[in-house]
């Protein structure tokens, strides 16, 4: 199997479910192995609420450490921050910041798309 990029889409709030842990254990899992696919994890509607500065990151923390050390970076859409009235400067330090079009251009790039 030839390497393909994969985009992961995180669309809902990170409260009372495993979604955040499991979604993020996927990227994980595409970015191992002999192919070593290429990534981009973007949060996205109420998805952007885990990219706040203080949300609990304990479960999800050596997936996050894993993704960091292969140099990926975590996207939040611009807009969908905006809809929610956060300010950029609200973000934790592994996040950045992308325009719904960035966004549609990773969207346009994938070979696949997972959501969670």
């Amino acid at each position: 199997m030839a390497e393909k990029h994969v985009l992961f889409t995180f669309n809902h709030a990170p409260y009372g479910s495993i979604w955040y842990n499991e979604g993020l254990r996927a990227v994980v899992g595409v970015t191992s192995g002999i192919d070593e696919h290429t990534v981009d994890v973007v949060y996205v509607g109420d998805g952007v609420y885990f990219t706040l500065k203080g949300v609990e990151r304990t479960d999800s923390a050596k997936y996050l450490g894993t993704l960091a050390k292969g140099g990926y970076k975590l996207k939040a859409e611009r807009e969908s921050l905006e809809a929610r009235g956060i300010d950029p400067s609200e973000l934790a330090e592994d996040v950045e910041v992308i325009s719904r079009a960035d966004v549609v251009a990773l969207v346009d790039r994938a070979d696949a798309t997972i959501d969670f």
